[in-house]
C-alpha cells in the first residue's frame, strides 16, 4: 500500500506542478496580450496624428499654391504696367543725358504707386 500512496502522492506533486506551471505561463501570454495592446494604442494615436498632420501639410499646400498664382498675376501686371510705362517715354527723353534731366512725369507717377 505504501507503493500507491507514494504514486499517488507523486502524480499530485506532478499535477500541481503542471497546474502552477500553465498558470504561469497564461499570466506571462495575458501579460504580453496587455502589452502589445497597449503599443497597438500608442501606434493608432501615432497614426490619427499623423493623418491629421498630413491633412494640414495638404491644406497649406493648396493655399500656398493659391498663394504663388496670386502673387505671379500680381507680378505680371506690375510688369506690364512698367513695361507700358518705359514705352510712353519720349524718344528724346530716351536719348537725353540721364544724369542732369528729370525723370519723366509717367515714372514718378507709377514709382509713387
Amino acid at each position: 500500500m505504501f507503493g500507491i500512496n507514494k504514486i499517488t502522492g507523486t502524480i499530485i506533486g506532478v499535477s500541481v506542478i503542471v497546474i502552477l506551471g500553465l498558470g504561469g505561463w497564461l499570466r506571462y501570454q495575458s501579460n504580453t496580450i496587455d502589452n502589445l495592446r497597449a503599443v497597438n494604442q500608442a501606434q493608432a494615436q501615432t497614426i490619427n496624428t499623423q493623418s491629421a498632420t498630413i491633412s494640414k501639410l495638404k491644406q497649406d499646400a493648396v493655399e500656398n499654391q493659391r498663394v504663388m498664382l496670386e502673387l505671379s498675376k500680381q507680378e505680371s501686371e506690375a510688369r506690364s504696367q512698367s513695361d507700358e510705362v518705359i514705352r510712353t517715354i519720349p524718344p528724346q527723353v530716351k536719348q537725353s543725358n540721364a544724369y542732369n534731366a528729370n525723370a519723366p512725369s509717367n515714372v514718378i507717377e507709377f514709382l509713387r504707386k
